[in-house]
């Protein structure tokens, strides 16, 4: 005969199972979603259908539509800090000595982001595009203000440090961060409205490679005695 305690560990287990399944559907139904309609538009009638449940379903795990896009929006957050956090470190271990490749390596912690959420992305970059932050209940515009702080100020810290190290030209910070920042949203969203094809993938890289030479370039400071 099996324990009692056990049984209702085995129970539990699987119902929080189906419940991060469920949860799961329906952050992929609010992407499909707000990717298509847009975040004013997106309705939780919309979403609820999509994921298959019911709208009361949702409200069980996400008190409002601003809290299922916050949840949504928090694993490309998170990402670009874990990679911008991983360029500090390898700033401070010495394995990044010259401004080419630092300026490289904050590029491509936002990028990665991309690549790993290409939808989520331009749902946020959407989102900033049209000053939406405002709809959002204070309390989770904060919150999201919050966490996309960090990454920032560990962008301008990075810089910071390189300009320390005089391997990158002393600039505004805050304006050079927002200049790797702008550049890379720029240049997906151009990409976007561009006509899709098999090819796309490469030729997004290839533009976004050549704007990082090119800002990589800009703010490097040479080393004496080496050709250019």
């Amino acid at each position: 005969m099996i324990p009692q305690d056990k049984h209702k560990i085995v129970c539990q287990l699987r119902r929080d199972r189906e419940k991060a399944l469920r949860i799961q559907s329906i952050m992929e139904a609010a992407k499909k979603v707000f990717a298509s309609k847009g975040y004013l538009k997106a309705t939780m009638d919309e979403i609820a259908l999509a994921a298959e449940v019911t709208k009361p379903t949702i409200y069980l795990y996400f008190k409002a539509k601003d809290d299922l896009f916050f949840t949504l929006m928090l694993p490309l957050i998170d990402d670009i800090r874990q990679q911008l956090q991983k360029v500090e470190k390898n700033l401070l271990t010495g394995k990044i000595h010259n401004g080419v490749s630092l300026i490289t390596a904050i590029f491509k912690s936002f990028y990665h982001g991309y690549e790993l959420l290409p939808e989520t992305f331009r749902i946020i970059q959407l989102f900033q595009q049209q000053g939406l932050m405002g709809e959002l209940r204070p309390e989770v515009r904060s919150a999201l203000n919050d966490k996309g702080r960090i990454n920032f100020i560990l962008c301008r810290h990075l810089l910071t440090r390189g300009m320390e190290m005089g391997v990158i030209k002393k600039v505004n910070v805050y304006e050079m961060a927002d200049v790797i920042w702008g550049s890379l949203v720029g240049i997906i969203q151009l990409e976007d409205t561009k006509f899709y094809d098999h090819k796309k993938k490469r030729f997004n890289e290839n533009t976004l490679h050549l704007a990082e030479t090119l800002i990589a370039d800009a703010m490097t400071i040479k080393s004496r005695g080496k050709k250019k």
